[in-house]
Parts: structure tokens; sequence; C-alpha cells
């Protein structure tokens, strides 16, 4: 069984393994963000922050670093662009931009984030 590690090493978290088919292979890659000012409304950090993307055996997931935890977001369908979903919020990536959107009880915020650098 491939296996799939992730974990944001700013933050302490444990390590998650997720069982793929055999001979899955894994990519991963970090991008490097940097949100307007509501982005720290919704709880993202005011400075660039490390997304991490991976994908592998048909599951593609971003983890994104909300409000001190690093969420996992997991693919959802999207008609452009690429969407992701996590609790109460959607990370879509479209044209070279990512959008941030936070839906609770206590409204609707969203935030426009660019990429910084990759890694």
């Amino acid at each position: 069984m491939a296996g799939l590690c992730a974990g944001i090493s700013s933050l302490s978290a444990t390590d998650l393994t997720i069982h793929l088919p055999d001979a899955a292979p894994v990519t991963r890659q970090k991008v490097l963000y940097q949100c307007d000012a509501t982005g720290s409304q919704i709880g993202v950090s005011a400075s660039p922050f490390w997304v991490e993307h991976i994908s592998g055996g048909g599951n593609s997931l971003v983890i994104v670093p909300v409000s001190g935890n690093a969420l996992i977001f997991s693919n959802v369908f999207s008609g452009s662009g690429t969407r992701y979903t996590a609790q109460q919020y959607t990370w879509w990536e479209a044209k070279n931009t990512a959008t941030l959107y936070s839906n609770s009880l206590t409204g609707k915020l969203q935030t426009s984030c660019h990429p910084v650098s990759h890694k």
C-alpha cells in the first residue's frame, strides 16, 4: 500500500496516514500564499503562509492553516478552477489566484490570496 503523510511543520500536528491502492503515485507541492486584509478576519495569517497540495489515487487535498489549525480541504466538483472544502471554509483556485470563503453563522467572508513562491 502506498502511504501518504501530511503535516505542516510550523504547527504542532500529528501525522496523518492515508492508505491508497498499490502503485498510486502521490504528488506534493507547497505554495506560499499572501492574502488581502480580510484574511485575518477569516483566520489566515496576515503574513505569507504555506498551502500544501497533495494528490494521489484520484484524491486531491490541500492543507491550509486556518486559526492555528492545519485544515485538510478535499476537492469537490467545480465548473471552473479547483475547489476544496473543509468545515465552513472553501478554498477555490482559479486563474493563478485563490479565494478563501468562510460561511459561518456569524456571516460570510472572503479573501483573495495570491501565490508568492512554490516549493
